[in-house]
């Protein structure tokens, strides 16, 4: 079929030939619209040479991957050039109607790729056909939406400079809204078929730089170009709905790597930006070049420039102008701009260094539009059962041009979330709620509201709403649905029958007198219906060392819930330094039991010293939030018992830093949480017993970065050893850490260790150095001269730090074979023997006649041959041919080293 299809081309293009006067395509893609339920418009975009007439294309054949292709006419003339470069932009658009929903394969071939392209058939790849192809799957429009390919805003040729950081990034904008992904491919000659010899750009021999590509943001980048020259790299760009793959389209492009004198400007922008639907983005952008002399300009390309309602915009675009230059890009975001998806724009930076096109770079920013949270939302108890929410009427994107929202979502879990919202996120996915109501538009009072009903009692409910946008099918089918930020979170508890623990705090820190305040709110007297349950009340405090297992503390009896409605007890004779303790309340009525409350424990602290730092962290579990942990440290100069706030963070993860070793230093940490219930219960505070360490030097010095060199750099393996093999050592050198990092200072001498090979680096311990000593330290390991070495720093406590980096070093065999032989028994040249033989671990030596005739063979690195055959025969005197591959024990294993090959005078 493939054969079939390139005939095809070639019939219908008229091609007869492929000389350098052909050499034609640089970069190219296809994208497409779906404008009907069966029906695609296709379009062909090509890069071409434009001195390239001979093979210009005002007509190229497309396969739409049904059976059927067209010859589609240019659609923009004779094509555009590209002032000052030799590249012509060629679009080609036509339309197809499907037979049926499928998956379909779009696709375009020509003879031929440019010339030279380094990294495809070097030097012939104008003999390569140039082949792109977009793989799709047509949905179901009316209840799927339209399948739109993504629109690719970036021209896929760019040009870099030699050692200088590259950057490109294809600038895709999905008009549906999908989520894109990036990868590097191979590019094509036919469908299936790879290009030949193609070889990424930075593995070409001589590469010293990285290429590669962020999968989100679609930024490559290579950093950095060792040659120049034409280079081709693929793009495959992969757009998802839901998590299934709907298509792919394969970016062809070039890079034109140049030698430059001077250096690209730099463009300065941010990297991403989150943004609420209905604000102004004005954003200044900043291009600077170092190099005199040379004026600047800047261009941006991307999705909110092609946007149908209220588009970006930049003012004085492609303006050179002196640097530095600042120009701002604005945006007035609307509601139909919300998307899941981030809007990418690139701005370029270029100077006027060359004609037509100067050095240039570029930046990517991307914004995410998020659909504003609904306000003010409240929740009030109806019936003693339901819980009625209700929220500003109207929502400030309930109305737009394009009918894109939808409706809210109700969600709903138990207990508070501790965690803020992130300022860039949208939904509540991972934040433990539970939707249980879509789409909802109820409104009653001038208010939307929902009513959550039958709720069980005691239980605290939290509420928060989002909003709801998609884009609609042909017949008002909603997909690729985003929601808003949510809410501010509300909460409310359904008839509080029970007591509420709301305080559990260290008063005093003692192994034997330690003190515990335990705080509680009563129930709601409508709740537990004090006429069914008449007074005495009763509440049994309890108390649990390991949370399973309580016993009595203390009866309080109060013969109603008034006249207030908290309670407090302070539980005394306690080891609250190393035990931390949990308690739990029994409610009675009228001497029956009524109800119990959550359980709820101590603030147990604990420390950990090391060098210069105490790490303190704590550990809790209470039926409430907490939202802040604060670290305090005791004042000591003070004169008495107090304590300032250090440090404040969401988790109860804390290092105090930089203290004085040996000394002693006291913390407690305050708790800061709530129910989310409103009156006293927003604001609970408790205090964790208090704890001491006392910084020590624990913690050895960071590594040094091991270095490592022998004499075998001097030698190719053939060349004759003029030193002495006694004198071939290995030399490991590094630079002091005195200075180089935090806790070093006190670095006393240094491990070096050693490994025999790369594989399994199985270190040990070879030797010492002295900080006041020459930091290098020679090795001759017991096997040749191979191996790996890392080093570690010893303070002057004698605190080991860990091992550093591997530096390995390989054997540089020697073998010299005389090419004389004289096994006469005259005691002198009697047994055949390398002249010179270093660090060979093995051979294959194998001795032919004239005739070619094997005669002598051996693994033996000395050989130790007498002149006879393996099996005993005398050789006559005579020239003989011999083949020996030598092997070296290195850092990978064995492997070979030296391929030789000549003749032996054997002479009797």
């Amino acid at each position: 079929m493939n054969l079939i299809k390139s005939s095809l081309v070639l019939l219908l293009l008229f091609i007869v030939s492929s000389d350098a006067g052909a050499t034609h395509n640089r970069a190219g893609e296809i994208t497409y619209s779906q404008i009907g339920p069966l029906t695609i418009r296709a379009t062909v975009t090509t890069y071409t040479k434009t001195t390239s007439q001979g093979a210009d294309r005002d007509t190229i054949v497309l396969f739409w991957g049904d059976g059927l292709m067209d010859a589609i006419p240019r659609a923009n003339g004779n094509g555009e050039p590209i002032p000052g470069e030799d590249i012509k932009v060629n679009i080609y658009v036509m339309e197809h109607t499907y037979p049926s929903i499928a998956t379909y394969t779009l696709s375009f071939q020509d003879p031929n790729r440019v010339s030279n392209i380094q990294n495809v058939n070097f030097p012939n790849s104008v003999d390569i056909p140039f082949y792109i192809e977009t793989r799709f799957t047509l949905t179901t429009s009316q209840f799927q939406g339209p399948n739109n390919s993504v629109i690719l805003l970036q021209p896929p040729i760019d040009f870099g400079c030699v050692g200088k950081r590259f950057i490109h990034n294809p600038n895709a904008f999905d008009p549906d809204g999908d989520s894109l992904s990036f990868e590097l491919t191979t590019p094509l000659q036919e469908e299936g078929v790879e290009v030949p010899r193609y070889i990424l750009p930075d593995d070409l021999p001589g590469s010293f730089g990285v290429l590669s590509i962020n999968s989100i943001t679609g930024d490559l980048i290579w950093d950095s170009p060792h040659a120049p020259g034409e280079y081709n790299v693929a793009i495959l760009i992969k757009e998802f709905r839901d998590g299934v793959l709907l298509n792919t389209v394969i970016r062809d492009m070039q890079i034109l790597v140049l030698n430059c004198e001077d250096n690209p400007p730099v463009v300065e922008a941010p990297l991403e930006i989150c943004v609420i639907a209905g604000e102004t983005l004005r954003i200044p952008i900043r291009v600077t070049d170092i190099d005199t002399g040379q004026q600047v300009r800047i261009s941006a390309r991307g999705g909110p420039f092609v946007q149908e309602f209220s588009p970006a915009f930049m003012d004085n675009q492609n303006i050179f102008q002196d640097s530095p230059l600042v120009e701002f890009f604005v945006w007035e975001t609307r509601c139909e701009h919300i998307s899941d998806a981030y809007y990418q724009v690139v701005f370029r930076g270029q100077d006027d260094s060359r004609m037509g096109s100067g050095n240039a770079s570029l930046k990517s920013l991307r914004i995410k539009v998020l659909g504003p949270p609904p306000e003010n939302v409240i929740a009030d108890l109806e019936n003693d059962e339901d819980i009625v929410l209700s929220w500003d009427l109207p929502y400030a994107c309930e109305v737009t041009s394009n009918d894109y929202f939808l409706g809210f979502e109700v969600y709903r879990r138990e207990g508070p979330d501790p965690r803020p919202l992130d300022e860039c996120e949208n939904g509540l996915e991972g934040r433990g709620y539970e939707s249980f109501e879509m789409l909802t538009t109820e409104t009653n009072n001038g208010r939307y509201t929902f009513t959550d009903t039958s709720l069980p009692d005691g239980a605290i409910f939290c509420y928060r709403i989002t909003a709801n946008f998609a884009q609609r099918t042909s017949t008002n089918q909603p997909f690729n649905i985003v929601e808003s930020i949510a809410s501010e979170e509300v909460c409310i508890q359904v008839n509080q029958d029970e007591p509420l623990i709301t305080e559990v705090s260290v008063v005093e820190t003692s192994v034997t007198n330690g003190e515990i305040r335990v705080s509680w709110n009563k129930p709601i007297p409508e709740a537990v219906d004090t006429i069914l349950n008449p007074g005495p009340y009763n509440y049994r405090l309890e108390r649990s060392s390991d949370g399973v297992n309580f016993s009595e503390v203390v009866t309080i009896t109060t013969p109603s819930f008034f006249p207030s409605n908290n309670l407090s007890f302070t539980d005394g004779n306690l080891n609250t330094e190393n035990i931390q303790y949990f308690y739990r309340l029994i409610f009675s009525a009228n001497n029956q039991f009524f109800n119990n409350s959550s359980t709820a424990s101590s603030v147990f602290s604990s420390i950990i010293s090391t060098d210069m730092e105490n790490i303190i962290s704590c550990e809790e579990s209470v039926p409430w939030v907490n939202t802040t942990y604060f670290l305090e440290r005791q004042n000591m100069n003070s004169g008495q018992l107090s304590f300032d706030t250090i440090d404040e963070s969401g988790t109860c993860d804390f290092e105090d830093r930089g203290l004085m070793n040996d000394t002693t230093f006291c913390y407690r940490i305050r708790t800061l949480g709530r129910y989310g219930i409103g009156d006293n219960t927003d604001s609970l505070t408790n205090l964790s017993q208090i704890i001491c360490g006392s910084p020590i030097d624990s913690v050895g010095p960071c590594p040094p970065v091991a270095m490592a060199q022998n004499p075998c750099s001097d030698f190719s393996g053939a060349d004759e050893l003029n030193i002495d093999p006694e004198d071939f050592f290995n030399l490991i050198f590094w630079d002091s850490v005195r200075n180089e990092c935090e806790g070093s200072n006190d670095v006393s001498f240094y491990n070096i260790y050693f490994a025999e090979d790369s594989i399994l680096l199985d270190y040990e311990l070879i030797g010492n150095v002295s900080e006041q000593e020459p930091l290098e330290f020679q090795h001759l390991p017991d096997l040749g001269i191979n191996g790996c070495y890392a080093i570690s720093s010893i303070d002057a406590s004698g605190n080991e730090g860990p091992i550093g980096n591997h530096t390995c070093i390989d054997n540089c065999p020697i073998y010299i074979l005389p090419n004389t032989f004289t096994p006469n028994g005259d005691g002198a040249n009697d047994i055949f023997h390398p002249r010179q033989n270093l660090f060979v671990a093995q051979i294959d030596f194998k001795l032919f006649n004239r005739w070619g005739n094997l005669m002598f063979e051996t693994t033996d690195p000395e050989i130790n041959w007498d002149g006879n055959t393996n099996n005993g025969r005398s050789l006559e005197a005579g020239t003989y041919y011999y083949t020996c591959s030598v092997l070296e024990r290195g850092n990978d294993g064995l492997v070979e080293a030296l391929q030789l090959q000549g003749y032996i005078q054997l002479l009797r």
